[in-house]
């Protein structure tokens, strides 16, 4: 417990941070470009994006409490730039809640994958963190399962009146095909976000 606050503690002083708030700046807009440029609307209630993976970093990097923060502002900045519909403050919660959620297992953790993107260590396919690709799976199965098709399918039934069962069938048919996709993907980008921040840091 006194990990999970020191954590929360550090997260919220990163606001103090010049090169936090920039840092988290640009992924809040790589977040943007992503969600707006990158992705798919299916339909009203679906959409496929890898959007996600901004605040995973961010999750990573600054903690969740700027997590959450970022989280909100992200779905805000997208909204702005290219509505899909009315707005619906619950989309904004999720978006926040997800942030949370990445920042409270990913920030301060220890991982080995960065060591993969080195040309002379071993090959990306012959080492696998086992300890992080458990984190990995943990917080984007929370994510999927409490924020993407339970929350996500009570915001379709409120905005578009038809019961709770109808959405829940699709969101959740459609978010465990893409959860593994997203856990693999979360692995390995947060490991070369640690790379990347090793080489312009230390």
């Amino acid at each position: 417990m006194s990990i999970l606050l020191k954590n929360f503690a550090f997260s919220a002083k990163e606001f103090k941070s010049i090169k936090s708030v920039v840092a988290a700046a640009l992924l809040i807009a790589l977040h943007t470009v992503l969600a707006v440029f990158v992705s798919i609307q299916v339909t009203p209630t679906l959409r496929l994006s890898v959007s996600f993976l901004a605040n995973c970093a961010i999750g990573y990097m600054f903690g969740p409490v700027m997590g959450f923060v970022c989280g909100g502002l992200g779905d805000l900045i997208q909204f702005v730039i290219k509505p899909t519909g009315p707005y619906f403050p619950g989309w904004t919660l999720s978006a926040a809640l997800a942030g949370f959620i990445y920042g409270l297992f990913f920030y301060g953790c220890n991982m080995k994958v960065a060591e993969n993107f080195d040309g002379d260590k071993k090959g990306i396919l012959k080492f696998v963190d086992v300890k992080f690709l458990l984190r990995c799976i943990l917080a984007l199965t929370v994510d999927t399962l409490l924020v993407n098709v339970l929350l996500g399918t009570y915001w379709c039934s409120i905005m578009y009146g038809k019961g709770f069962a109808f959405y829940f069938s699709i969101r959740f048919a459609k978010n465990m095909i893409q959860l593994p996709i997203n856990i693999i993907l979360t692995y390995y980008v947060l490991g070369f976000v640690k790379y990347i921040d090793k080489k312009i840091y230390n």
